[in-house]
């Protein structure tokens, strides 16, 4: 089956670039489809970026030990999702063009603006190449001869064949594509699964968690979710690049509630189909793999049918490449728009700066392979998540709490966020706390803090 990877691979390859000779492939089309794009494709595509090879893995092997208590993060969404569209797209039509960034210039300064790029840059480079191993480690199963640094990097150069040109204004188009395909993926592998016998050992897990000394307590795991939504998805220039795409703040609203509408039967899909796996092992009495993030793709490999094995592997690929692809894209706009001097972006440049994260999220990716997270991707992801957002999350909420830096304050805004990080970080640890997805709260409060009391005390000395 390996070999229907390739093809489809290639295929996208030529999609893409068939879509930017059509949309255009210059720096306007790259950041945000020159504000042109229809907020009904874009919802759609929003969907591909944000479910990943996470999602298709990691969310139907996380089932047995989780339960269904991941509907209590996206009820926070929910919420998160909400604000975003109320709170930050319009202030992001008013002050930022192709990066969203260019919002704390304006509010805090350039100091913080590059605070908040950096936080990004790193946030998004950890948390891509989790995706894409997850996702390689699976596909490497069907490659078993290749190198896992070879395969790495062999699909990240597919990504740079059809997204690297267009940018944004491809991948808007290929990324609906392939969340069409792995969704039919999924609910094809349901329907297999679902026989009478499994019906019968289906269970729907536990839901709500009520206890406070629970690691997915209701409220820790919902605060989480609507901060990790609002910081996630609305202080995230990989989700947020699309918003920027469209022709007026009305539009993109209207695609952020078309996609936070889609996103929770999308998820609950993939824990119906992670109870129906488990079931299907439990009748079946097929062996379970070492480890739960593996369940779908060792049942796609050495149970089921060649045509569930098939639709595995490319909905494994679209998932994986529709998150990618993004993120790369991303990075790239942020590092052009927010850290290089103003005027300095050419299409020459562009390219050489995405080849550049593309070799720094392929290094990453291969690091993760000889030292991979102890808990399931999910996990991982989402706690590295809350830490790395923290920061992002305090900055804003000290651009609305003070509505300008007293003169020469902005120099020491690097040094501050950097400090207060690490006052959490350590006092988490050294209070023993167990804080979970919440934890994102007590380091934007940290941030927060250390921002005032710095501002207070530079207005006494000055």
């Amino acid at each position: 089956m390996g070999w229907l990877a390739v093809v489809y691979s290639l295929f996208l390859v030529g999609m893409g670039r068939w879509i930017s000779g059509r949309r255009g492939a210059d720096l306007g089309a790259f950041y945000n489809a020159r504000r042109q794009a229809h907020w009904v494709w874009v919802g759609l595509s929003m969907i591909g970026t944000a479910i990943s090879g996470l999602t298709f893995l990691s969310l139907p092997g996380a089932v047995r030990q989780d339960g269904w208590t991941y509907l209590q993060v996206l009820l926070g969404y929910l919420v998160g999702y909400t604000l975003v569209a109320s709170v930050l797209l319009p202030q992001y039509y008013r002050l930022s063009q192709a990066s969203i960034y260019e919002y704390f210039r304006h509010r805090l300064g350039p100091r913080a603006e590059k605070v908040a790029a950096i936080i990004f840059l790193v946030s998004r480079l950890i948390a891509s190449s989790v995706r894409l191993y997850l996702a390689l480690v699976v596909l490497q199963l069907f490659f078993p001869q290749v190198p896992f640094p070879l395969l790495g990097l062999f699909s990240l150069m597919l990504i740079y064949g059809y997204a690297e040109r267009g940018g944004t204004g491809t991948i808007i188009y290929t990324d609906v594509f392939q969340t069409l395909l792995f969704l039919g993926a999924a609910i094809f592998t349901l329907g297999y699964v679902l026989s009478a016998e499994v019906w019968e050992a289906f269970q729907v897990p536990k839901i709500i968690e009520v206890s406070s000394s629970a690691r997915h307590y209701f409220w820790k795991d919902f605060l989480g979710g609507v901060l990790l939504a609002f910081t996630m998805t609305g202080l995230d220039q990989d989700q947020m690049q699309k918003s920027l795409s469209m022709s007026d703040v009305s539009a993109a609203q209207r695609m952020l509630m078309l996609y936070a509408g889609l996103l929770v039967p999308v998820k609950l899909l993939f824990l119906v189909l992670g109870s129906a796996l488990w079931a299907y092992v439990e009748v079946e009495g097929c062996a379970v793999p070492a480890r739960s993030d593996q369940l779908y793709a060792y049942l796609a490999k050495e149970v089921f049918p060649f045509w569930i094995g098939a639709l595995f592997v490319i909905g494994l690929v679209s998932s994986t490449f529709s998150s990618v692809d993004g993120a790369l894209v991303a990075l790239t706009t942020v590092t052009l728009r927010n850290l290089f001097p103003p005027g300095r972006e050419n299409l020459f440049l562009k390219r050489v700066v995405f080849i550049g994260w593309l070799l720094l999220s392929w290094g990453v990716t291969v690091y993760f392979h000889y030292f991979p997270p102890e808990r399931y991707a999910l996990d991982t992801f989402l706690k590295l998540g809350s830490y790395t957002y923290g920061p992002l999350l305090g900055l804003f909420f000290f651009s609305l709490i003070v509505r300008r830096l007293l003169e020469g304050m902005d120099k020491r805004v690097p040094a501050v966020v950097l400090g207060s990080f690490g006052v959490a970080v350590g006092m988490e640890h050294f209070l023993g706390m167990e804080l979970g997805y919440g934890v994102i709260v007590w380091v934007a409060g940290w941030v927060v803090a250390g921002l005032t009391i710095m501002n207070w005390i530079w207005g006494r000395v000055k």
